[in-house]
C-alpha cells in the first residue's frame, strides 16, 4: 500500500453548530472559509480546510452528551514546533478560560489535553525526542511500565520557563534517568 502523503482535515457532527464554530475559531485562530446552516468549513494554514462541522440541529430532547469513556475517537493530536509555542497557546487559552482537563509528560512528548464543547477529546503537544529516540523509547521497559506518563502542572511549567529557570524536571518524566540535566533547550528539543 501507498501511504497518504498527509493529513488533511476532520469533520465533525454536532449539535452545538455555532458553539463548535467559535470554538475552534478561537482555539486555532482559524478562519471561516465557508458556513451556512448546513455546513462551515475552517483553516488555520494554507489548507483549503482542517475542520468540517455538519450542523445535526437541536439535540433529541433528553440525548445526554457521549462521555469520555464511551466508544468513538478519543482524541486528535497538534504538534508545536517547540516548548514556547506550546506555552504561548496554553496561556492564550487560558485567558479565555480554555484549560487542559490533563497534561501529561508521556516521555516522547509533552502533552495537554482540551475538550471541544461536543466533548471531543484535542491534544496539544511538542516533540521530547527526535522519531528514532521516540520509537526507541517506546520500545523500552520504562514504557512499557507506563505507557501514558506522568502529570504536570502547567502554570509551574510557564512560569519557569518565562523566568529563564530551567524546566528538565518538568518536561521530562521522573523515570527517564537518561534526560537528567540534559538543559532542555529552549527550542523545545532534549540537548
Amino acid at each position: 500500500m501507498v501511504a497518504p502523503s498527509k493529513f488533511a482535515h476532520i469533520v465533525y457532527n454536532t449539535h452545538r453548530h455555532e458553539e463548535m464554530i467559535d470554538w475552534y475559531a478561537r482555539v486555532f485562530e482559524a478562519r471561516i472559509q465557508h458556513r451556512d446552516e448546513r455546513l462551515a468549513f475552517l483553516t488555520y494554514d494554507d489548507e483549503h480546510h482542517r475542520f468540517a462541522f455538519i450542523n445535526l440541529g437541536p439535540a433529541p430532547e433528553g440525548a445526554a452528551a457521549r462521555r469520555p469513556d464511551e466508544a468513538g475517537v478519543h482524541h486528535v493530536a497538534y504538534t508545536w514546533r517547540d516548548l514556547g509555542e506550546l506555552l504561548d497557546t496554553y496561556k492564550r487559552l487560558k485567558g479565555m478560560g480554555i484549560l487542559p482537563y490533563r497534561p501529561i509528560r508521556h516521555g516522547l512528548t509533552l502533552s495537554m489535553y482540551y475538550r471541544d464543547p461536543d466533548g471531543n477529546g484535542l491534544e496539544f503537544q511538542i516533540d521530547m525526542m527526535d522519531l528514532a529516540q521516540a520509537g526507541e523509547f517506546m520500545r523500552s521497559e520504562t514504557f512499557a511500565r507506563d505507557p501514558v506518563g506522568q502529570l504536570f502542572d502547567p502554570d509551574e511549567l510557564l512560569a519557569r520557563y518565562e523566568s529563564g529557570a530551567p524546566v528538565d524536571d518538568l518536561v521530562f518524566r521522573t523515570d527517564q534517568p537518561e534526560h537528567a540535566g540534559a538543559a532542555f533547550r529552549r527550542e523545545g528539543q532534549a540537548a
